[in-house]
């Protein structure tokens, strides 16, 4: 089981950043602290860092409760948008290590993308995933699906 869904001895709650993550053991809570704050860099801001913020008796918030110290991994991508002519209104490529308590920045996928039409009539693809040759291949049937769009 990766996560628990309420459990009943206490909980470890860990401030990662703007996150909250509960966990069900004291080291946990310590090796997440430590891996997080290993890649966060000693120049950072002291609100980017992981610390143990409190124990619990009981986690009573929506959310799962953590019995292990979740994935982590790199996370590549690339993102665009597409203009009605075709041309590209602006591009962003980017790799950042990724937790499993972030949703929507992680993924254990190679690859998957994209195609959102956006107010103003130009449409947005965006592809991410493990494998950085799988994301450029995926951001480039983006493209041309984005292209096709205004065809």
């Amino acid at each position: 089981m990766t996560e628990s869904p309420s459990p009943a001895g206490p909980v470890h709650v860990v401030r990662v950043g703007a996150r909250t993550v509960p966990v069900t053991d004291r080291a946990i809570a310590d090796e997440i602290t430590a891996l997080w704050n290993s890649q966060v860099g000693e120049g950072a801001p002291a609100r980017d860092h992981a610390r143990v913020v409190q124990r619990l008796d009981r986690w009573t918030d929506p959310g799962p409760v953590w019995d292990r110290v979740p994935d982590c991994r790199t996370v590549y991508s690339r993102r665009a948008t597409v203009e009605p002519d075709g041309s590209l209104g602006g591009e962003w490529t980017g790799e950042a290590l990724r937790w499993e308590f972030e949703p929507g920045a992680y993924t254990t996928e190679p690859c998957r993308y994209r195609v959102e039409r956006q107010r103003g009539g130009h449409v947005e693809v965006e592809a991410q995933g493990t494998d950085p040759v799988e994301v450029a291949a995926g951001f480039e049937a983006a493209l041309t699906e984005a292209r096709r769009l205004f065809s």
